[in-house]
C-alpha cells in the first residue's frame, strides 16, 4: 500500500519536496551561527514545505479527477517561484562565504579579461535601455510560454514538459544555495566608470529587483536557464512558436551581462542545465508512466490512460500506446 501511494507522488512534487527539506536543513544547520536574521526565510520556507506536502496528498488521493493535472501545475509554478526570492536570500545570509570573487575569477579565466568591465564604452543610455526592454520582457515571456505548455500539450508531453522545467530550477535553486552571490553590480561597483543611465524600463527592471529581494540568485542565470527551457522546447514540439522566441531569449542573454547582473558564467551554466533538464525530465517521467501501469494505475493522473501515447525510443514500449491498467 505504502509503495503505490509513493508511486503515486508526481516525480515534480517529490523533487520540490526534497529542495524545500534540504533547505530546512540548511536553515537547522546554520541557525546556532546566524540566529534570528534566517526566522523569516526559514518561516517562508517551512510554510512552502507544509503548503507543498498537503497540496501532493491531496493531488495523490484525487489523482483520477481530470482537474488535477492543472491544479497541480498552478501550484507547481506558485512554489517554485516563491522559492526564487527565499532560496536566494537563504545562500546569502546563511553561508559563511560569497562567491562573487570566484566567479569573476573565471571570467578573466575564460576570456583574458573581465567582460562586465570591456563592454561599458557601449553602455549608453539608449542601449540601456533597450536592452532593460529584453530583461523585463522574461516574465511575460515565462508565462505566457507555461500557460501554453501545460494547456496546449498531450498529457505525456505536458508532464514531461513541466517536470523538466520544475528540474531546471530545483538544479539552479541548488546553486543560489550553496553558490551565494550578489553580481558584477555589486561586486565591481567601484570598478566601473560608466553608470548604468535608462528609462521606464530601466527603472522598472530595478524595482523589480528591489521588489524580489534585491540582487540574489546568481549562479547560475535563471533569466537564461528558464528562457532555454521554454524556448528549446517549443523548438521540438512547436517550431515556429520557438522561432518567434529566439530573438528574446538572444536579447536577454546580452542583458543579463550589459545590465551587470551576471558573470558570464552564469550564462554557461544557464544554458547546459536546461539542455540536459530536457531530456532528464523526459526519461523520468516516461519512466514514471510505465512503473505506474506495471503497479496496476492508470499511466497518469487525471488522464485517460488509453489514449496517452509512449514515445517513441524508449525501450520495448517505444511508439506503443500506454495500455489501460483495468
Amino acid at each position: 500500500m505504502r509503495r503505490e501511494w509513493v508511486m503515486r507522488v508526481h516525480p515534480g512534487d517529490r523533487t520540490l519536496l526534497a529542495l524545500l527539506t534540504l533547505a530546512v536543513v540548511v536553515c537547522m544547520v546554520r541557525w546556532p551561527v546566524v540566529g534570528a536574521t534566517l526566522m523569516p526565510i526559514a518561516l517562508a520556507i517551512l510554510g512552502l514545505w507544509i503548503g507543498l506536502a498537503v497540496a501532493t496528498c491531496v493531488f495523490t488521493h484525487w489523482e483520477q479527477r481530470r482537474w488535477v493535472p492543472y491544479a497541480r501545475a498552478v501550484v507547481t509554478v506558485t512554489v517554485v517561484f516563491s522559492l526564487y526570492t527565499a532560496l536566494g536570500k537563504l545562500g546569502v545570509v546563511a553561508m559563511p562565504y560569497l562567491a562573487d570573487a570566484a566567479l569573476s575569477r573565471a571570467d578573466n579565466w575564460l576570456f583574458g579579461f573581465d567582460p562586465s568591465l570591456a563592454i561599458q564604452p557601449y553602455q549608453t543610455p539608449g542601449r540601456t535601455e533597450f536592452l532593460s526592454f529584453a530583461y523585463a520582457a522574461f516574465i511575460p515571456y515565462i508565462y505566457l510560454s507555461l500557460f501554453l505548455g501545460c494547456l496546449g500539450k498531450p498529457a505525456l508531453e505536458r508532464e514531461k514538459y513541466l517536470t523538466g522545467w520544475i528540474f531546471t530550477y530545483a538544479i539552479s535553486y541548488l546553486g543560489y544555495i550553496f553558490v551565494p552571490a550578489h553580481g558584477p553590480v555589486v561586486f565591481q561597483a567601484d570598478q566601473y566608470d560608466v553608470a548604468l543611465q535608462g528609462a521606464f524600463f530601466y527603472r522598472l527592471v530595478v524595482l523589480g529587483n528591489e521588489a524580489t529581494g534585491g540582487l540574489q540568485g546568481v549562479f547560475p542565470s535563471l533569466h537564461v536557464g528558464c528562457s532555454v527551457y521554454l524556448c528549446l522546447s517549443d523548438l521540438r514540439t512547436n517550431r515556429l512558436r520557438g522561432m518567434t522566441y529566439l530573438p528574446i531569449v538572444a536579447l536577454i542573454y546580452v542583458a543579463t551581462v550589459f545590465l551587470r547582473y551576471h558573470y558570464v558564467v552564469d550564462l554557461i551554466a544557464g544554458t547546459i542545465i536546461p539542455v540536459l533538464c530536457i531530456l532528464w525530465g523526459e526519461t523520468v517521467v516516461q519512466r514514471w508512466a510505465r512503473a505506474r501501469q506495471a503497479a496496476g494505475l492508470a499511466a497518469l493522473p487525471g488522464s485517460d490512460e488509453d489514449a496517452v501515447p509512449m514515445a517513441a525510443g524508449y525501450g520495448e514500449l517505444g511508439g506503443a500506446s500506454v495500455l489501460p491498467s483495468h
